[in-house]
């Protein structure tokens, strides 16, 4: 990553809240000057960021998979979602012993 932006974002932000607070007392100055560094540093660290992203990015194809076809990769369980009902691929879903009311102290 680029450390100029950055130190850049940093000085101008620092500048930005020396200059905003001219006529207080040394103690705002100082915050100031510190909450923009903080923003002069998110800004210059997204605009370092801006040139690399479109450099380093790869795209795996689900085609390049082992699994693809066999249920278990996230295009398959969504693809299957509503024939498996949200549960593990092409497995029926547990029924208790006694039906639904298992658990209801009246039966």
């Amino acid at each position: 990553m680029k450390t100029t932006p950055i130190i850049v974002g940093i000085a101008f932000g620092a500048g930005v809240g020396l200059f905003a607070t001219i006529p207080d007392e040394i103690g705002v100055k100082i915050g100031m000057m510190l909450i923009g560094a903080l923003a002069g540093t998110a800004v210059g660290g997204a605009i370092a960021r801006m040139g690399d992203r479109r450099r380093h990015t790869t795209r795996i194809d689900d085609d390049d998979d082992a699994f693809v076809g066999l249920g278990v990769t996230p295009a398959d369980l969504m693809h299957n979602y509503w024939r498996d009902k949200g549960g593990l691929p092409l497995a029926e879903r547990l029924e208790p012993e006694r039906g639904s009311q298992m658990f209801d102290p009246d039966h």
